[in-house]
């Protein structure tokens, strides 16, 4: 277990809600589909993805497309978050 990424989560609940959102759809979800579920600004979704993203918690699906990736939680994410 990584305690410093589980402290960095615990301690954000923008991330730990985004993260959650992504873990319990069944499908790939974009940024704007994340906002509106979260209830945030775009800026904030973005930032917040880019973040999971960093720490690897979540994979973008179709990296090289400009508009519309897709992003879906990994298994370092689901066990992170279960441990939540």
């Amino acid at each position: 277990m990584n305690w410093e990424l589980y402290a960095w989560l615990k301690r954000g609940n923008r991330r730990k809600e985004v993260l959650k959102v992504i873990a319990s759809s069944n499908t790939p979800l974009t940024v704007n589909e994340i906002k509106t579920k979260v209830k945030i600004a775009m800026a904030q979704a973005s930032f917040t993805v880019k973040e999971l993203l960093n720490k690897r918690l979540i994979d973008c699906l179709n990296p090289n497309d400009k508009i519309g990736k897709l992003y879906k939680i990994n298994k370092g994410g689901r066990d992170l978050l279960n441990e939540i």
